[in-house]
């Protein structure tokens, strides 16, 4: 399998900070991995949809890189992970675009 395409795998820190509106906000983590870009099936994208999730795509990342993260940042596009299934050393994660959300990538 090549591993030809990179996206950043953004988690969220568990403490929040206050901002100058006393608002909490969450401090964002960032790691670059490799990743495949794949398709969504039509049962997949079915199943999600009877769910009301809108996926977007599939990327497979190494069991070992993935953390439980919750966004991607992929090809300059944010993208929230909605779910996710191993594939032997493989995990899977369907992903949804964030509405009016741009990456750094």
């Amino acid at each position: 399998m090549r591993w030809n395409e990179d996206c950043t795998l953004i988690s969220l820190s568990e403490e929040p900070t206050l901002d100058e509106l006393l608002q909490p906000t969450y401090k964002e983590v960032g790691v670059e991995v490799s990743c495949n870009k794949r398709s969504l099936t039509r049962s997949e994208y079915y199943f999600a949809s009877q769910a009301n999730m809108n996926p977007s795509m599939v990327l497979e990342v190494h069991d070992f890189e993935y953390d439980n993260q919750v966004y991607v940042d992929f090809e300059g596009v944010r993208y929230e992970v909605i779910k996710t299934f191993e594939n032997g050393d493989i995990i899977e994660l369907t992903c949804e675009v964030v509405k009016n959300g741009t990456g750094s990538n």
